[in-house]
């Protein structure tokens, strides 16, 4: 530098007004005096206090303060590198001007690098020289001094360096946020400029943080890298950007570098939270499995949030499961589990998995107590083998409903849950119950279509045993017709043929009659007469029902009906069929030589009817299936009885709709099966007013009428099937009728026109136009062309709204299929009044429920 300025800053240097104080040190007297001598002849007022050496220099700082120092570079056993070390060690902050009378360009640049403010060389040294160096310094120091006084009041940390990369000063808030000084004592002369001292930045960061120091101050380039610095305050290692920008004179040589930490623990955090909750967005929605989403859910819990997790599902009011726990160490997992089954929290506890599933309120406990884990764990909880030191439980959410708790856990000697640490436990809760309630729909439609599958051979396996059980009594049916047409079977044979075809035709009608009934059942349609009903009497006319099947098998029945007050709110024809049921099923269980006893007792306002036997019994695996529809015991092809598995079913219903229960108990196979039916007595105020009693009988064969009861009587016969036509109208005949068939509603109309018939027996699900239309159409007529003729409606339809239906169209009567041919006579002459007697007897038993 020579005698050149040190800056040729056009920025005006300001007046010193006041008195400079100026420490002149140079142990040549005569060089002493020269200096006191321009020093006068220039326009400063200067207090000039003069050291020989060094060590005096130190010694006339610790007194006073100087605004300036001038100092010579060579003295006695001491250099002025020497002295401006130890100036800046002592922390002077006085501008320093180099005298020397010897030097180079290369001492020069050291000596800046090392403090100095300026370097004049003796040979040149005059009264403007000395007066633009002091003012120049001065300039510098007070643009240092508004610098530093700019850089504590701002928020960041903020730090300078020589020109060789050593800090030399930071600002207050580092001295308040890491509690240390800027150079610890322990930093020893000579060795690598330090950044920051190494216990207040993270271990981790050091040799990255140095490494790039060290590259830009060989560059002479910006410097910028990231770091964790302890904060005092809660001992927290928080990220900081560090940077550094080296300021430079006009010659391009770097006079110092200005740094500043800046903190961005909360940004880089929110990054890092940001990226870890996509990467669990990604992971947990990635399968559809519980078991891998649970699993993948622990990956991303541990180590990472804690020691160890959890997680608790609750299906509607069941009992809360603990649907996946996970530890840091994996052989601690079976014991959490055990932990699980042990735990006995109280409903309404204040604290734990119990409290969040009831409230949907999360929980952060930073703290647990002995108190905190007795409320959340139970008595269990005193004894726990993994205790946790803190938790955070949060709900876990699906259609506005909690189905579930995420439970994340430090131990007690691990860290301390904080509000952020559950504010990301909730954020990864949200995309937990996402994936989780995905994987729930996934496993119920995954069992709804096991159940549809199922249900498919369920229904391919009915319809087996439908077609199996449709096809035996009709090959029986068609095998003894076409041998009766043959005419080779003789008189007995052929006795024996007709009741052959006449009991498979029973079976198949009580087949019809039970899907029917379950078809009613499923939708909901079944229709009960409720009346006053003495349970004796429907029980007595089931047992006459199945006297005779039970005697043609060798069976034994029994009865203990004691005499009882009291009767039952119910349909007694429905209340007959459960009892017959179960007789039925007794009877065909129980082999030749058996027993079946069937029970009356009144039990606190119950009436309970069972029914034993001594039969082959009922695995106990399967008495919980034995009331499902289209079950059985055995469902094979080699089954010994048939059947298609609805009784019970039809039992259990009918049951139900009359508020009672159903229960099936059997020790096993070889040792019986007792079926315990128990209805509600009715109260004696609903019973007061009521309708009377009915009077319930067994089935009876209908009673046969004279052959010429409908002699003289015209009857229009309608039916598309020609069989069911050809079979009507050889019954009526057989009795004296004169029958005219249609096969279709425009035929019947045509022929009601041209023969105007007595009486009309139509069927109903006809093609093209139904029975409904063509009665409609015959109301329809001018009175005069016989629009008011009688008409029954025979048809398969046999519901309650089939029967209303037809009446609403028009028809007097609606009769189903099948009936018995002196039934269809009975029903004839009723209409017709030609049998008043028989017309009283069938009206009421058909009123009767």
């Amino acid at each position: 530098m020579s005698d050149t300025p040190a800056s040729t800053s056009s920025v005006e240097v300001p007046p010193l007004t006041e008195r400079l104080r100026l420490l002149l040190v140079d142990d040549d007297e005569v060089d002493r005096l020269l200096v006191q001598r321009l020093l006068g002849t220039t326009g400063l007022a200067v207090d000039v206090v003069e050291a020989t050496s060094g060590s005096e220099a130190l010694e006339q700082l610790k007194a006073r303060s100087f605004d300036v120092i001038l100092l010579d570079f060579f003295l006695p056993g001491e250099d002025g590198f020497w002295v401006l070390r130890e100036l800046g060690s002592r922390g002077s902050r006085s501008p320093i001007v180099v005298l020397t009378g010897q030097g180079s360009e290369q001492t020069a640049v050291e000596l800046m690098k090392a403090g100095a403010s300026d370097y004049i060389a003796k040979s040149r040294l005059s009264a403007e020289r000395l007066e633009q160096s002091l003012r120049q310094a001065m300039r510098l120091h007070l643009a240092e001094q508004r610098h530093r006084a700019l850089a504590e009041a701002l928020p960041q940390i903020v730090w300078t360096a020589g020109p060789d990369g050593r800090p030399d000063y930071f600002n207050q808030r580092w001295y308040d946020y890491t509690g240390l000084p800027a150079r610890p004592a322990s930093e020893e002369r000579g060795s690598a400029p330090p950044l920051l001292p190494r216990d207040v930045l993270h271990a981790d960061d050091v040799v990255g943080c140095l490494d790039r120091w060290s590259e830009s101050r060989q560059a002479g380039g910006p410097f910028e890298c990231e770091g964790r610095i302890r904060r005092r305050s809660d001992g927290a290692w928080r990220w900081h950007l560090i940077q550094a920008l080296p300021l430079r004179n006009a010659h391009g040589r770097i006079l110092q570098w200005l740094g500043t930490c800046t903190d961005i623990d909360d940004q880089k955090r929110a990054a890092e939270t940001l990226s870890f909750l996509a990467e669990a967005s990604t992971m947990l929605t990635a399968s559809l499995e519980m078991s891998v989403t649970l699993e993948r859910l622990s990956a991303l819990i541990l180590p990472r949030l804690g020691d160890w997790c959890a997680v608790y599902l609750q299906d509607d009011d069941g009992p809360v499961r603990q649907a996946m726990a996970a530890h840091v160490d994996a052989s601690r997992v079976p014991l959490l589990r055990e932990q699980h089954r042990a735990f006995n929290p109280s409903a309404t506890a204040s604290h734990g998995v119990a409290r969040v599933l009831r409230t949907g309120m999360p929980e952060l406990v930073p703290e647990l107590t002995e108190a905190v884990l007795h409320e959340a764990l139970g008595p269990a909880g005193d004894d726990a083998r993994i205790r946790p030191g803190s938790w955070i439980i949060v709900p876990l959410w699906a259609q506005r409903r909690v189905f579930g708790a995420l439970m994340v856990c430090a131990l007690p000697s691990g860290r301390r849950y904080g509000a952020r640490d559950m504010e990301l436990v909730q954020e990864l809760a949200r995309r937990a119950e996402i994936a989780i309630d995905n994987a729930r729909l996934f496993e119920m439609a995954k069992a709804e279509h096991l159940g549809a599958e199922q249900a498919n051979r369920a229904k391919d396996e009915f319809l087996a045993a439908v077609s199996h059980e449709l096809r035996t009594p009709l090959m029986a049916m068609v095998g003894w017709t076409r041998m009766l047409r043959s005419g080779q079977l003789g008189p007995d044979k052929a006795a024996r043929a007709l009741e052959a075809v006449e009991r498979n035709t029973q079976v198949q009608t009580q087949l019809i009659e039970d899907l029917l009934d379950v078809s009613r059942i499923i939708t909901g349609k079944m229709r009960l007469e409720i009346r006053p009903v003495v349970p004796g009497m429907f029980i007595e006319a089931a047992l006459d029902s199945v006297r005779h099947a039970a005697e043609a098998k060798g069976v034994t029945l029994c009865a203990e009906l004691p005499p009882g007050s009291g009767s039952i709110h119910g349909d007694a024809d429905r209340l007959q069929q459960v009892v017959w049921n179960l007789l039925s099923n007794a009877i065909k269980f129980t082999p030749r030589g058996g027993q079946v006893t069937v029970r009356l007792r009144w039990v606190e306002g119950h009436v309970v009817i069972e029914v034993q036997d001594t039969g082959q019994g009922i695995p106990r695996a399967y008495l919980g299936q034995i009331f499902e529809r289209f079950w059985q015991v055995d469902g094979s092809s080699t089954r010994k009885h048939g059947g298609l598995g609805l009784g019970l079913a039809i039992v259990r219903h009918l049951t139900e709709l009359h508020g009672g229960t159903i229960e099936a108990t059997s020790q096993g196979e070889g040792h019986g099966a007792l079926f315990r039916l128990t209805l509600p007595l009715a109260t004696a105020a609903s019973s007061r007013g009521s309708a009377p009693l009915v009077q319930v009988q067994a089935r009876q064969e209908v009673p046969s009428l004279d052959s010429g009861v409908l002699k003289g009587l015209q009857v229009l016969v309608v039916d598309d099937e020609p069989d069911a036509l050809e079979l009507l109208a050889v019954v009526l005949e057989s009795r004296g009728a004169q029958v005219f068939t249609a096969s279709s509603a425009r035929q019947a109309l045509e022929k009601h026109q041209f023969h105007r018939p007595h009486v009309i027996i139509s069927d109903i699900g006809m093609p093209g136009e139904d029975g409904y239309s063509f009665i409609r159409r015959l109301r329809a007529l001018p009175l005069e062309q016989g629009s008011q003729t009688p008409a029954i409606a025979l048809t398969a339809f046999a519901r309650m709204e089939d029967r209303t239906r037809a009446l609403l169209a028009g028809f007097q009567m609606h009769v189903p299929k099948p009936i018995e041919p002196a039934e269809l006579i009975i029903v004839l002459a009723s209409l017709t009044g030609r049998h008043p007697q028989v017309d009283s007897q069938f009206q009421a038993a058909r009123q009767a429920p």
